[in-house]
């Protein structure tokens, strides 16, 4: 099979597979509970990004400033959830995959490389810790498959798996919520040790809006010795905000949550400097 049939039969079984997920969950009931869900209970969030930038941060210190580089797109299929399993016990996962495109100028013509698939995927076991209706928080045990393509031009995965636990807090009062994860992401066999931390607030602005702003933050770090060629996919140095435009329907819709976002990229280092458009709607049943 030749790379475009590769790509497009990909494409189609992650398309395939986020239908049928959306198909199961439309015959389940709501459940009403905002974190670890009951047994047989959970979210799905599928949701299509598109990425684009044509500068990038210091390849040398971390930082805000940036520099005319090579043109990069991204259009992503990404598939987020949380499955109920009983005992106060969930399996959390992110799927990805989709077509990266990079060009950039070199002896006076442009040069355009391509790649589409697979990305890395995440699975993990999620514990919940103290669970009531206004605070809760969880471990988390996440292990990170390298199934993407470490092709370097442009590469869709770091080829190394990763062990990645987390801890996990999230409050609520009234219309207001506020949810934070953070952890370090291990690679089995690699140069480096990445730190992560995500953290988002919102608010219900009317019963059928919801609005919400979020951090994400990522630094590296690495082994005193040379990183090898092959590690340096390892290399994620990235301060990043978003807002999100989340619509609550009502009646038999209710479970279906459609949502717009945006993402723009602050500071970092070795790393293209882009802005993300965000399309997806969250499945609770």
């Amino acid at each position: 099979m030749t790379a475009a049939g590769k790509a497009a039969r990909t494409t189609c079984l992650l398309s395939c597979a986020c239908v049928l997920v959306l198909f199961a969950v439309s015959t389940r009931p709501a459940h009403a509970d905002p974190w670890i869900p009951a047994a047989g209970h959970g979210v799905v969030d599928p949701m299509l990004r598109y990425f684009s930038a044509n500068h990038a941060f210091s390849k040398t210190h971390f930082g805000s400033r940036t520099y005319p580089s090579s043109q990069q797109r991204e259009t992503q299929l990404r598939i987020t959830g949380s499955q109920g399993i009983g005992h106060g016990l969930s399996i959390e996962y992110d799927l990805r995959g989709g077509a990266v495109q990079e060009a950039r100028h070199h002896a006076g013509q442009q040069v355009t490389s391509r790649a589409s698939g697979l990305e890395d995927q995440v699975i993990g076991l999620n514990y919940g810790l103290r669970q009531t209706r206004s605070f809760a928080d969880s471990v988390t045990l996440n292990a990170v498959f390298p199934t993407g393509s470490t092709s370097p031009s442009p590469a869709l995965g770091t080829g190394k798996a990763a062990i990645e636990p987390d801890y996990q807090v999230g409050i609520a009062r009234g219309a207001m919520f506020a949810t934070l994860v953070a952890g370090p992401r291990v690679f089995l066999d690699g140069a480096a040790v990445q730190l992560r931390s995500s953290i988002s607030l919102g608010y219900r602005v009317t019963p059928r809006f919801r609005v919400s702003g979020s951090v994400f933050y990522v630094r590296t770090l690495q082994r005193q010795q040379m990183v090898a060629v092959g590690d340096r996919g390892e290399i994620y140095n990235l301060l990043r905000v978003g807002a999100k435009l989340e619509y609550l329907p009502t009646g038999r819709l209710r479970q279906f949550r459609p949502y717009i976002g945006y993402q723009d990229s602050l500071a970092g280092k070795g790393i293209h400097a882009g802005r993300r458009i965000v399309l997806g709607v969250a499945v609770h049943y």
